[in-house]
């Protein structure tokens, strides 16, 4: 049987005002809670978040491959005559001329901007004014460059100074300056250091220090295909130099000695004795160009590898020194067409105008003057 709850006019009041005191309550908390985050919790974040800064560094260039301090100076300091302060600035460069790609130089007087963390907050105090320290190398990420292209091969001398003087060549025409006719002790044959007298005197033009090939003729040269006279073969024996001049005659000393120098030996304009030399990293290209061996050194009819010989090519046909030609076996002169043979190879050693010395670098098969000649590529 329910029982019937009878609420006085008394005990809803209380109700109500119990309620109500809890709403003013929840109101209360509610505007308590939103002015504090609308006062305090800004203060908490932007505590929470980094402080930012600008800090000033030294301008800094990482060398790359083929930079110079030269051209650093030129980029940045907009003169290049002013390497010499950047050099200062960089106290591990022991030697100017010798930078490498990854090196971290400093740029004087030149500074980057860039902003970073504050380590923790700081605390106000006097502003000083930071000296910086331009000899301070900032840390750099590392840069990896590649490596370096090898080095070129080194150039190969074609042979040596003594084989070049001994091999000689062919003139078209000859024209001695004199010859050497005496000396100062009773002798017919000479070396390095010792005084001779030549018939060149001031009437020749010639005056103290000047400088004469020693050469002596051998022969004749005639080709053996067309039978013209292609000139005289000469050898060069050494030079000398004049120490004192007279109206008809010099006093002379003998100062590079290839081949044992005698009374009676000629002279000429002094000659270059420089060694060619071969480069392995030029490019070879086809030229085109073909003659023929038209004389020995020893005047033997048939060569092998190692001998000298004359060949009818020079610089009138776009040869150079270097320059290798295969030795094709050939009948009258003519080239064997069924089939062609090559016997060996040659390469020169000095070259002239109509003709060139060569020197026979492989023979397969016994090699002959008159042999037709083809540039090898």
């Amino acid at each position: 049987m329910e029982q019937k709850i009878d609420l006085t006019t008394e005990d809803t009041e209380k109700r109500s005002k119990v309620f109500l005191l809890f709403k003013m309550l929840f109101i209360f908390s509610s505007a308590i809670s939103a002015a504090y985050n609308l006062l305090f919790l800004p203060v908490v974040l932007a505590q929470e978040l980094p402080e930012k800064e600008i800090v000033k560094t030294p301008k800094v260039h990482i060398v790359r491959e083929k930079d110079t301090l030269w051209d650093i100076s030129k980029k940045y300091l907009d003169n290049p005559f002013k390497w010499e302060e950047v050099w200062s600035k960089n106290k591990f460069i022991t030697n100017p001329h010798l930078i490498y790609p990854g090196d971290n130089i400093v740029i004087p007087g030149q500074y980057e901007e860039i902003e970073v963390e504050k380590a923790e907050p700081q605390v106000p105090v006097e502003i000083v004014e930071e000296k910086i320290d331009e000899d301070r190398i900032p840390v750099l990420p590392v840069v990896t460059l590649p490596s370096p292209p090898p080095p070129p091969p080194e150039k190969i001398p074609l042979t040596t100074v003594k084989i070049l003087a001994s091999a000689g060549y062919i003139i078209q025409k000859e024209n001695a300056k004199g010859i050497i006719f005496d000396s100062l002790e009773p002798r017919t044959i000479f070396g390095r250091g010792d005084t001779v007298y030549i018939t060149v005197g001031k009437k020749d033009g010639a005056k103290a220090g000047d400088i004469f090939t020693i050469y002596k003729p051998l022969r004749s040269v005639t080709h053996p295909i067309t039978d013209n006279n292609v000139g005289t073969l000469i050898e060069i024996m050494g030079e000398l130099e004049v120490i004192e001049a007279r109206e008809d005659s010099s006093t002379a000393n003998i100062i590079e000695s290839f081949l044992t120098i005698e009374i009676g030996n000629k002279l000429k304009e002094r000659e270059d004795m420089t060694v060619p030399m071969l480069d392995p990293a030029a490019e070879v290209s086809p030229k085109g160009i073909k003659g023929y061996i038209i004389d020995a050194k020893d005047q033997r009819d048939t060569v092998a590898a190692g001998d000298i010989v004359y060949i009818d090519v020079g610089t009138d046909t776009g040869a150079s020194a270097g320059d290798r030609f295969s030795i094709l076996k050939s009948v009258g002169g003519e080239k064997i067409k069924l089939p062609e043979v090559i016997i060996g190879s040659l390469q020169i050693i000095k070259i002239r105008e109509k003709v060139s010395t060569a020197i026979i670098s492989e023979s397969r098969k016994e090699v002959t003057v008159g042999e037709m000649i083809e540039y090898q590529r």
